[in-house]
């Protein structure tokens, strides 16, 4: 990896607590499930502070609308936003967990046997980093 560049490495869907990619993550009957995101930093960009956006956007692909609005993040390359020295190589890496409520905080409802999506962008000012990953399509049970 370059040293002053960035890239989104892998988005997914997991039950809660768990670092495993389910495509029913909120199975059997759960309110929530996680999405865990994992990027890579050259060495000197990863602990730069340098800032950039992070957005997260649901789409679900049955009625080609947006479930919940976009989360739209200003984080920077430093260890308080997970950014940390890999372990084989000199470069950083950096792998965060968001919780995900479903709507009414309940399973069912209206989104039940919906296939949905999720797409992260990470950009720094100025747009000379821009880094975009999917998810693999999911269901809502």
């Amino acid at each position: 990896m370059n040293a002053n560049d960035a890239t989104l490495t892998a988005l997914a869907t997991a039950q809660t607590g768990s670092t495993v990619a389910d495509t029913a993550p909120n199975a059997p009957a759960n309110p929530s499930f996680d999405l865990i995101l994992h990027a890579v930093a050259g060495s000197g960009l990863g602990s730069s502070g340098a800032p950039y956006t992070l957005t997260i956007s649901a789409i679900d692909l049955t009625t080609l609308t947006q479930p919940w609005p976009a989360r739209t993040l200003h984080q920077a390359f430093d260890p308080a936003h997970g950014w940390a020295l890999s372990g084989n190589g000199p470069h950083y890496q950096c792998t965060q967990t968001f919780p995900i409520t479903l709507p009414g905080n309940a399973p069912g409802g209206p989104l039940a046997g919906h296939a949905l999506q999720y797409v992260a962008t990470l950009v720094t000012p100025g747009a000379q980093i821009a880094s975009i990953r999917h998810s693999n399509p999911f269901v809502l049970v």
